[in-house]
């Protein structure tokens, strides 16, 4: 008679594998998080309100974009920006609950 296979438990076929399969998920999860922190590092940028030197002598406002360009926009269409306003000077900023808005044309 032929010789009689045993059949192998799952713990066994884990524990045959080889060393590789091991440190797969933990290598690429390792390699993932190497590459986000190294973006972040790399590509982090500051905004140019927390480079604007402090200012002596009154309030300051400092604007994080200077320029907000939406191309040609059709009629009636809605368009929307954000920007962040600070105040880099040794005194407080006072805005008033409704600033005067001019409407330009072309703008």
């Amino acid at each position: 008679m032929g010789k009689r296979k045993r059949k192998s438990t799952p713990i066994e076929k884990a524990q045959a594998g080889s060393p590789w399969g091991r440190l797969l998920i933990p290598g690429v999860l390792a390699l993932a998080i190497f590459v986000g922190l190294g973006t972040w590092f790399f590509l982090l940028k500051q905004s140019p309100v927390s480079d604007a030197a402090q200012y002596r002598g009154g309030p300051r406002l400092a604007v994080d974009k200077e320029l907000i360009d939406f191309g040609t926009v059709g009629f009636e269409k809605f368009v929307r920006a954000s920007f962040r306003l600070r105040n880099v000077g040794d005194k407080p900023l006072r805005l008033p609950a409704y600033p005067p808005v001019d409407a330009v044309e072309g703008c």
